[in-house]
């Protein structure tokens, strides 16, 4: 029996996945996804598995491009596969959502696996299912990451519906150097924080956006005063150059509090003031 491994087939078909898996992985963790990253990633990452591969199959055949004698590779020599397989994930993670912090890549790769698995299932389930004999091994590659795609797809509805009954969006930071920084920002009627100083309104995000920002870098704090059921304080603020929603809706210049209250862990980065 000879084992055959065409690469072209492999490497169309690991960017087809890559493209789904990442996807949801955006979707699920609420990230602002660049299609131009996710291409780029998933490209890069579907290369340099099918070279892996490929180096692999010739190390294991010893025989060139003959093929491997005695059947397919075993589940040992599989195992090989599964570091560089993570490393390429962290790394097509990495460059799709720009992380700066090691615990939110960790999340990001937890659920890029979890959604893997279920793929694979879904898979498995369709091979089950249809049999060998109905649809060709690619087929059902097709077929499967269509099922979990469409059962996905409501899922994203599904939340997309929640932000916007929410008032989340996504947007955008840009600083005076050109360097952009997505993020969630929650429109709340309720943020009522004014400057005592100006009389401008004030936004209110995360301390972990106020370090990744490095916004103490170049400036010192604003101290506002705020009143709140949960007491009484004062927040340190800094002012941002410029921010952009997806709706389109602008702010230059504005002033931005660090709230602890704000974890990694909260769902969005910045609350703004309610628009008329």
């Amino acid at each position: 029996m000879v084992f055959r491994f065409y690469w072209d087939i492999f490497w169309l078909l690991n960017v087809i996945m890559n493209l789904f898996l990442m996807g949801m992985t955006a979707v699920l963790r609420h990230k602002n996804l660049k299609k131009r990253l996710l291409v780029r990633s998933c490209l890069l990452g579907s290369t340099q598995m099918t070279g892996i591969v490929v180096l692999w199959l010739r190390y294991l055949s010893g025989n060139g491009w003959k093929g491997l004698q005695g059947g397919s590779p075993q589940g040992k020599q599989m195992l090989v596969l599964v570091i560089p397989a993570v490393i390429i994930a962290v790394e097509m993670l990495q460059i799709t959502f720009r992380e700066r912090q090691i615990g939110e890549l960790l999340k990001d790769l937890f659920q890029f696996f979890q959604v893997s698995l279920l793929t694979g299932g879904a898979l498995l389930v369709c091979r089950e299912w249809l049999g060998n004999g109905h649809l060709s091994g690619i087929w059902m590659i097709f077929a499967g990451t269509f099922g979990v795609w469409f059962v996905l797809l409501i899922m994203e509805r599904y939340l997309r519906q929640e932000d916007k009954r929410s008032g989340i969006q996504d947007g955008e930071v840009v600083l005076e150097d050109g360097k952009r920084y997505p993020l969630r920002v929650m429109i709340d009627t309720g943020n009522c924080l004014v400057s005592p100083y100006s009389g401008e309104r004030v936004m209110i995000m995360a301390q972990k956006l106020a370090k990744e920002l490095d916004v103490e870098k170049n400036q010192a704090p604003l101290l506002i005063p705020f009143h709140s059921i949960g007491g009484d304080g004062i927040l340190p603020a800094y002012r941002i150059p410029f921010l952009v929603l997806q709706d389109g809706f602008c702010a230059r210049d504005f002033l931005a509090a660090v709230s602890p209250q704000l974890s990694e862990d909260s769902a969005v980065q910045l609350i703004m003031y309610g628009r008329k």
